[in-house]
């Protein structure tokens, strides 16, 4: 299961793992805020529940559903309430990523440090699974980046300006943006047609988890 929590882009980015992993050949199911596909081969569903992150035995029948349609990988968004609420508890996370961290949902949460902490229990959650690869994929721009990497084993920071991987070479369109990713001795060229600066970093922390 890859899990990916933020204050914005988790829809976006969710998406945007689950067709990386599509084109790689894989098996994927994906449930976001819009839809959900069962990985069955009948494609993207309305969300039926219209939550984010549904509760915890409505989620449980799912993953035992995509389960049994030979799935190789869930993409699962997974929002602060659900984390703050326990319904994800005994969710396998195997990877974890973070968008960005604002200052939302505080009505719920009362502080943002409350809001902060219910999030980064994502990557503590991947953490404790010691079957799965231990992976967090965090924003280093953001200012949380680095306590969210702080909370996994294996962490992967990803920005602009730095971290393990960055985008250079950044070239803006009204159509989107073209970017090199380099991280240690690699490098890729990617084209996002979503456009704005926000999308290079959604599609930079789906390269990440790649």
């Amino acid at each position: 299961v890859i899990g990916v929590t933020g204050t914005d882009g988790k829809t976006t980015t969710c998406t945007l793992i689950a067709q990386m992993l599509r084109n790689s050949g894989k098996n994927v199911a994906v449930i976001t805020t819009i839809s959900v596909d069962y990985g069955d081969g009948k494609g993207e569903q309305p969300n039926p529940t219209r939550m984010t992150t549904m509760g915890a035995a409505s989620l449980i029948k799912l993953i035992k559903k995509v389960k049994d349609n030979g799935v190789d990988w869930l993409v699962l968004e997974t929002t602060s309430h659900a984390l703050a609420q326990h319904r994800v508890w005994g969710i396998p996370y195997s990877v974890a990523g973070m968008t960005n961290v604002g200052h939302e949902h505080l009505d719920y949460h009362r502080t943002f440090e409350r809001y902060q902490g219910a999030k980064k229990m994502l990557f503590s959650h991947t953490n404790s699974n010691k079957k799965g690869l231990q992976v967090g994929i965090a924003n280093a721009d953001d200012p949380s980046g680095k306590l969210f990497a702080a909370a996994i084993k294996n962490p992967v920071l990803y920005g602009i300006d730095k971290g393990d991987l960055t985008a250079k070479n950044i070239k803006s369109t009204p159509s989107g943006s073209t970017y090199q990713a380099v991280i240690g001795d690699e490098e890729y060229s990617i084209t996002c047609h979503l456009p704005g600066s926000f999308n290079v970093y959604n599609s930079l922390a789906t390269v990440a988890v790649g």
